[in-house]
């Protein structure tokens, strides 16, 4: 009898394993904390007072709440090996409270006519999950130059204009 009872135990927890496997696949999938989120630039370089379109996709099976809707946007200015704010937060060019899983979003960024010759890079806060307990690390983009407006004109002739 003991041991027919060790096999009914034994069967019980085979399928209690198989059901918990089969719920912990269906839950979203979910990299963590500064995973979830990616953002891009089309190009590698602009122009000063160009508008710089940055993609900011969500990576994740969740969905995520952005209750700035992108409005902290800051410019930063690569100096030596660190990264200095040279403009604050811009104005809102999207209005989205959250982005879906698997949703794509562009946030476009007008650069500062006038702005330095320069490596920058455009840094926002991370959106997060409903149940998240603290706050994550900047959702930043790659980086890219800044050319002077003017250089556009350099080597143009009035008949190519």
């Amino acid at each position: 009898m003991r041991g027919t009872f060790g096999r009914q135990n034994l069967s019980i927890l085979a399928a209690f394993t198989l059901i918990a496997s089969g719920c912990a696949s269906m839950r979203p999938y979910d990299p963590g904390p500064g995973k979830r989120v990616a953002a891009a630039v089309i190009q590698d370089t602009y122009l000063s007072g160009e508008s710089v379109n940055v993609t900011i996709a969500n990576l994740s099976d969740v969905t995520l709440f952005y209750p700035d809707s992108f409005c902290k946007t800051e410019l930063q200015r690569k100096d030596g090996t660190s990264w200095k704010t040279v403009e604050g937060p811009a104005r809102c060019s999207v209005s989205v409270d959250f982005l879906d899983p698997g949703q794509t979003v562009v946030h476009q960024y007008r650069l500062p006519a006038g702005v330095a010759v320069g490596t920058y890079r455009l840094s926002m806060p991370m959106p997060l999950p409903d149940d998240a307990y603290a706050p994550e690390p900047a959702l930043q983009t790659p980086a890219f130059t800044v050319y002077a407006a003017d250089v556009r004109n350099v080597g143009m002739t009035s008949s190519s204009r």
